[in-house]
């Protein structure tokens, strides 16, 4: 009688360990997956869409590409802390206002704007707008992506007063600092692995 009671308690044991292996499983094997997803399936899904708006708006379409990384990580529904939406993180009333007047459309509520084609179209647009302004600049990338950051009124005390002038070294906002440098990095990074144009 004894030994029956012992062993039951030890099989309802051995059950519950069995549980936490395959729950342990079965969460490992979803981080993996997700991970493995993340890397190597979400950060291309939008080329296609990226090369398109590069060529429509002049913007190299490697810049773009670290624009999306660095703002929404690939993440079409990502959210920002200050109303920006997407993978670009367009602002409904600043950004995608101006282009719909631009283009003489409506957008009908902030929900289009989640909508990839159409948010990277917007960001595209904002980028290449900003970039055209600091054309004269050696560094029209930096000014452009501390524009696309702070905003043009927010950007004017790191202006260099000589074209040739540095920008990163100037940028008075930390966290735009950052932002700039991690995009010019991944950029970069990028450009190295562009397939050479024959």
């Amino acid at each position: 009688m004894y030994q029956r009671v012992i062993h039951h308690r030890y099989k309802g044991r051995r059950f519950g360990i069995l549980l936490l292996i395959l729950a342990a499983l079965i969460l490992i094997t979803w981080g993996l997956g997700k991970a493995t997803y993340d890397y190597f399936f979400r950060k291309n899904m939008y080329d296609s869409l990226i090369t398109e708006a590069a060529r429509k708006y002049c913007v190299d379409s490697c810049l773009l590409k670290a624009v999306i990384w660095k703002e929404s990580k690939f993440n079409q529904n990502a959210r920002g802390g200050s109303g920006e939406v997407g993978l670009m993180q367009i602002r409904p009333t600043t950004a995608a206002k101006e282009w719909a007047e631009l283009n003489h459309v409506d957008i009908e509520g902030e929900g289009v704007l989640f909508y990839p084609s159409l948010n990277i179209d917007i960001g595209a647009w904002y980028l290449s707008r900003a970039m055209k302004r600091w054309e004269k600049y050696k560094h029209c990338e930096e000014l452009a992506l501390s524009e696309y950051n702070a905003g043009f009124k927010g950007m004017s005390s790191w202006i260099p007063s000589d074209p040739g002038g540095e920008v990163i070294s100037g940028i008075r906002i930390k966290s735009t600092k950052a932002y700039v440098t991690d995009i010019m990095d991944k950029y970069g990074e990028y450009a190295k692995k562009r397939p050479a144009v024959k």
